[in-house]
């Protein structure tokens, strides 16, 4: 459930952050704070999947496709644009602990924006949210703390040798070491320039000691809500682990609380906070599937009409399918033992996950910039967009053959091409969809990216027969 959370967040926040216009400074600036934290909540992701294997637990990506609300989750899950309303919640959700008490007129504040935003968007959830609506994300982390700290309810022997499973900063940080930004730069340039870096932290544990220091670490950069000097009195664990908790040292400005907090603040200055982001839809869909059953809990879905918007769409959601499947594999290649004929090549298949998030932000910010509808007019800026749909891919499984887990990649391949050319060139209706010469040499340079990833996977696959 943790690693479905920090994946919905990450999701929530990259949309968020996409909708902002980049013709306002202001807007520029807080989608780089959003994505600097999207980017720190992988970190995340990727550290409970560390914990799960020490648990000897499954690799677990997925998440709720939208909105599903479950136990623990910090408000029903969609995808919408940047507003006062959605802000509230993003800051409830990684709100620190005993805020109420300290500022309680900040924590008041703060939850009735996100309680009457989440009351309004309730249509959308088809009566589906009971009980409390808004939560902080760390209450699951509290929970987790407390379980991890007794040895009566996880005994020692459920601990496996996990050395081999845990994924590491050295595959996974890049340059993302956080630097601080050089005195003389601005705020805004220093995220324009990347001189402002995402704090990542991936922690490897081995130990029950470990697991509960990375949840730590993990709270004190996000939620904050792991009250460890509180649970003290109830474990001896937990009390060997007290100084090292005490030596992290994330400072309030840069948790995510902070960056949040403050983009609150901001916004609140402002009467329509509409000005500073695309009229992007809730929850767009590129699905027109007649006979596809409704699920419980799921809310109307804003479909994409445009038929160029629609395509870019359907081409996002094939990257998106594809940046999962490439970081299922790398998981997997970590996770088995002994490790298969291609354990070498898990550094270029995160390669391959890295190239992806950058085809997603290219599409993305294509598509909101598209119309919804095919007669739109974009020149004013509060013409309603289309938006990256971030929908869940049928499957988030991989076959136990290394063989058939690398047949998965090339056919999503082949479908990524198809439809690249049906925006270059659509036959059936004589004319080409994508127009714009920028979007068009974007997609001759990912078809050739494709072209020679195909190949290296056919080398691979010859290699495996």
């Amino acid at each position: 459930m943790g690693a479905s959370i920090e994946h919905a967040l990450m999701v929530q926040y990259l949309y968020a952050a996409y909708s902002l216009r980049d013709d306002v400074q202001q807007a520029r600036y807080w989608r780089e704070i959003l994505l600097l934290i999207a980017r720190e909540e992988m970190g995340h992701l990727l550290t409970v999947q560390n914990i799960l294997a020490l648990l000897g637990g499954p690799i677990n990506i997925d998440r709720e496709d939208y909105p599903f609300h479950t136990p623990f989750q910090a408000f029903p899950f969609q995808l919408e644009r940047l507003t006062h309303g959605s802000l509230a919640c993003y800051c409830y959700a990684e709100m620190p602990v005993g805020l109420e008490k300290e500022r309680p007129a900040e924590y008041a504040a703060i939850r009735a924006d996100a309680v009457k935003h989440v009351e309004q968007q309730g249509e959308n959830f088809r009566g589906e949210v009971e009980g409390d609506q808004v939560k902080h994300v760390g209450e699951l982390y509290h929970r987790i703390v407390k379980i991890l700290g007794d040895p009566k309810k996880i005994p020692d022997d459920c601990f496996v040798d996990a050395a081999f499973g845990q994924m590491s900063w050295d595959d996974w940080g890049r340059s993302y070491r956080g630097e601080p930004a050089p005195k003389t730069t601005t705020p805004e340039a220093a995220t324009q320039t990347g001189s402002e870096r995402a704090h990542l932290f991936i922690s490897k544990v081995m130990t029950r000691e470990q697991a509960i220091l990375a949840l730590a670490q993990l709270s004190e950069q996000g939620e904050g809500l792991v009250e460890v000097d509180d649970l003290m009195e109830g474990s001896n664990i937990l009390r060997a682990v007290r100084p090292y908790v005490k030596g992290i040292d994330i400072g309030p400005q840069d948790s995510h609380y902070g960056h949040l907090r403050a983009m609150y603040e901001e916004l609140r200055n402002h009467r329509d906070a509409n000005e500073f982001s695309w009229n992007v839809p809730l929850n767009p869909s590129s699905d027109y599937s007649e006979d596809r059953p409704s699920a419980r809990g799921t809310a109307s879905r804003i479909r994409i009409e445009s038929r160029r918007s629609r395509r870019w769409a359907g081409l996002f959601n094939v990257r998106y399918r594809m940046l999962l499947t490439w970081l299922l594999h790398a998981l997997t290649l970590t996770r088995r033992h002994p490790p298969p004929a291609t354990a070498h090549l898990r550094g270029q298949i995160i390669h391959r996950v890295f190239g992806e998030m950058y085809n997603m932000r290219v599409i993305a910010e294509i598509l909101v910039k598209s119309p919804l509808k095919g007669d739109q007019d974009l020149k004013d800026p509060k013409s309603p967009r289309a938006g990256p749909p971030f929908q869940m891919p049928f499957r988030l499984t991989l076959p136990p053959n290394e063989r058939d887990t690398w047949r998965i990649h090339r056919e999503a391949i082949a479908t990524s091409l198809e439809l690249c050319e049906k925006l270059l060139s659509d036959k059936k209706h004589e004319m080409a969809v994508e127009t714009k010469s920028a979007a068009r040499n974007y997609l001759a340079v990912l078809m050739q990216a494709d072209r020679d990833a195909r190949e290296w996977i056919n080398t691979v696959f010859e290699g495996l027969q």
